[in-house]
């Protein structure tokens, strides 16, 4: 079968310009984050791990096995360290790149949808490449993405996504026979990266698992005869992602199921069932912020739910139940067996729906995360948003407009939408320019809760702006009596002010928190022994002495010479 995309015409654009009118969008976005600071576990992660120094060890069995399956990720850090260094700029640019590569398949698969034997006979089929490119279009301009893209840490999310959608496209480019024209050998090349890019998907991020499942529901939504054969490499690439974990879980069926939910953060305490009571209101509110752009932040205070009973996870299930129900219906209100059969764009709508719960279901379901809640999961189940926003544009211009200008009015209106986004995510970039923007941002939404107001004092002491640093962190220690860690930042920020009887109480406090914290030892051995008080500070630098870490080896030596003293 082979099979060819509509020639351009009609007011619809070509395939060129479409992409340059995405790409550009992107730029227009994301410049001014490309000189934003490391934020937050960039810093950790990114910055300052000496393994990513190391190009060629991530390439041998250890540096696989660190992190089979981040690998790729992991890969992709290292080529940035080895071409610029830790210099923030080239990061940022290796995200948007990515970003505008995810951007770019998001049109590709928003045109190949539309020539699959299930939708070609819609109104909406002239029209595909206007409706894939502004699909793209909402995709690449929406400010929810920038978590994922302008924060670097999430290139993890992003390029995930990218090597997601790449098995997709390529795999409906091969079902569908575009590159059949070079023979069976063509097609076996196309199909096989589709199955190669399915495993730099497995082996970038966990949230890939769901990819063969993905692979079906295009089959399903797009194809009289659905086929599963072609499916099972995809399977068995997905299965890789349990497996890897199975030397560090264990053999037990629930370790395995616990392993391969692990993400960036420590697992909680926080039951299977209370989180995905939980979840129900955060996916709702996930589909409110990609409707209505407002109210971003890093670090969410969400309500945790203990039960499913409770009002506002009850309404968040009649919305979710009716937004599958509606899927369904449409899925059933396009079969052949139907009397009176929708539009076949009602099968591709329902098929995004299908595609959010899907691609959500890894992070947003019954596999307990520490975060509730945060905005890169919704990078990958955003693009069913857009194409299905992009169609609902396109029916809307097609009613208003006539039939004739439907192409040109939906490009206009499109577009129209993603400039206003492109602007909003402009000025969400302007948060992520630095620890103290970012922080001072989340603070400010989220004034009870602990880290954002701790993060912020830690950035403004770092900024060089102690005085400042005093209020967020007395918030925090506040909010959180018994963590040490604020109380001892705000002590550094006391003794910076020389408020020496103050610094001592906080750090007194958080001894008797964290008694075995190296910090709390190492600051209040030395404060005693600068204040006169050597006995009393000789049992704190010995313990500190004995039980600090390697990365303390600096302040090892200097208490150790304290200790020497007669």
């Amino acid at each position: 079968m082979t099979a060819t995309l509509e020639p351009a015409g009609g007011g619809r654009p070509r395939h060129w310009q479409a992409l340059a009118a995405i790409a550009a969008l992107g730029v227009l976005a994301y410049a001014n984050s490309l000189d934003a600071a490391f934020v937050f576990d960039d810093i950790r992660v990114v910055r300052d791990d000496p393994r990513l120094r190391d190009l060629l060890w991530w390439l041998t069995p250890d540096g696989y096995h660190a992190a089979p399956n981040r690998v790729a990720a992991y890969v992709s850090f290292a080529i940035n360290h080895r071409l610029g260094g830790t210099a923030p700029f080239g990061f940022h640019a290796f995200n948007l790149a990515v970003h505008l590569g995810a951007s770019a398949l998001v049109y590709a698969l928003g045109v190949l949808a539309f020539r699959a034997p299930r939708l070609a006979p819609s109104v909406l089929a002239p029209q595909a490449r206007t409706v894939a490119m502004v699909a793209a279009a909402i995709f690449v301009a929406h400010p929810l993405q920038t978590q994922a893209v302008t924060y670097v840490v999430q290139r993890m999310t992003s390029l995930a996504a990218m090597f997601y959608l790449l098995a997709v496209v390529a795999y409906l480019a091969w079902r569908l026979g575009v590159a059949s024209g070079g023979g069976r050998r063509s097609g076996a090349l196309v199909y096989g990266g589709a199955v190669l890019a399915g495993l730099l998907a497995v082996r970038t991020k966990e949230i890939a698992i769901t990819l063969p499942a993905a692979i079906l529901l295009c089959e399903v939504t797009l194809f009289d005869r659905p086929r599963l054969l072609p499916a099972l490499p995809f399977f068995a690439a997905a299965a890789l992602i349990p497996l890897s974990l199975v030397g560090h879980a264990g053999p037990s069926p629930a370790a395995l199921v616990e392993s391969a939910s692990s993400v960036t953060r420590v697992q909680t305490d926080l039951g299977r069932l209370e989180y995905l009571a939980t979840q129900l209101p955060v996916i709702v509110t996930y589909l409110f912020m990609l409707l209505v752009p407002i109210g971003q932040n890093i670090d969410h205070d969400y309500p945790v739910y203990r039960t499913l009973l409770a009002p506002e996870v009850m309404s968040a299930a009649v919305v979710l139940g009716a937004m599958a129900a509606t899927a369904a219906y449409a899925y059933l209100r396009t079969s052949a067996a139907s009397r009176r059969p929708l539009d076949p764009a009602a099968r591709l709508a329902g098929g995004c729906a299908a595609w959010w719960f899907l691609t959500l279901s890894v992070e947003s379901s019954v596999i307990p995360i520490v975060d509730v809640i945060n905005e890169h999961r919704v990078y990958l189940p955003s693009v069913g948003f857009a194409v299905a926003a992009s169609m609902g544009i396109a029916l809307a211009a097609r009613r208003v407009a006539g039939a004739e200008v439907a192409a040109r009015a939906t490009a206009l209106a499109g577009l129209a939408i993603a400039l206003l986004l492109a602007a909003a995510t402009v000025a969400r970039n302007r948060v992520w320019a630095s620890e103290v923007t970012l922080w001072a941002d989340s603070a400010s939404k989220s004034p009870d809760k602990m880290r954002p107001n701790l993060n912020l004092g830690t950035a403004l002491v770092e900024a060089g702006r102690p005085r400042e640093a005093e209020a967020p962190l007395r918030r925090a220690a506040a909010l959180d009596p018994a963590s040490a860690l604020p109380r001892v930042q705000l002590a550094g920020v006391l003794l910076r002010q020389r408020r020496t009887q103050e610094a001592e109480h906080e750090l007194r406090e958080a001894l008797r928190l964290a008694p075995t914290d190296p910090e709390v030892l190492f600051n209040l051995g030395m404060l005693l022994s600068r204040t006169g008080r050597a006995e009393e500070a000789r049992p704190l630098l010995a313990r500190f002495v004995e039980t600090a870490p390697a990365a303390y080896a600096g302040a090892r030596r200097i208490a150790a010479e304290r200790l020497a003293r007669p």
